[in-house]
């Protein structure tokens, strides 16, 4: 069994981006509740939260979609965008509130 090494000729895929994209995501997160603990400050902690949870609700979103798409049932589908765009709707507008 060889030992697989990064190479700088190695392609970025869309699963390694995904999860780039989640780690980030968690970070986001992370440092939101370090930051609300420590010092209590709603801006910068909140900010923080609000990328955080963007980036947990779209990783959420295509996932899910993932699991649609193997789906033969047409109401799988239909759920699926009804429960997308009320996600998308409500958290914009609790933002902007």
């Amino acid at each position: 069994m060889q030992k697989r090494f990064n190479s700088p000729q190695e392609k970025w895929s869309w699963e390694k981006t995904f999860e780039l994209f989640a780690y980030i995501g968690i970070g986001c997160i992370a440092v939101a509740l370090l930051l609300s603990a420590i010092f209590g400050s709603k801006t910068l902690a909140d900010a923080f939260r609000y990328v955080g949870e963007a980036v947990a609700y779209i990783v959420c979103i295509v996932v899910a979609g993932l699991w649609v798409k193997r789906k033969t049932h047409v109401v799988w589908l239909v759920l699926y965008i009804i429960f997308t765009v009320s996600i998308v709707v409500l958290y914009i507008v609790n933002i902007v509130l």
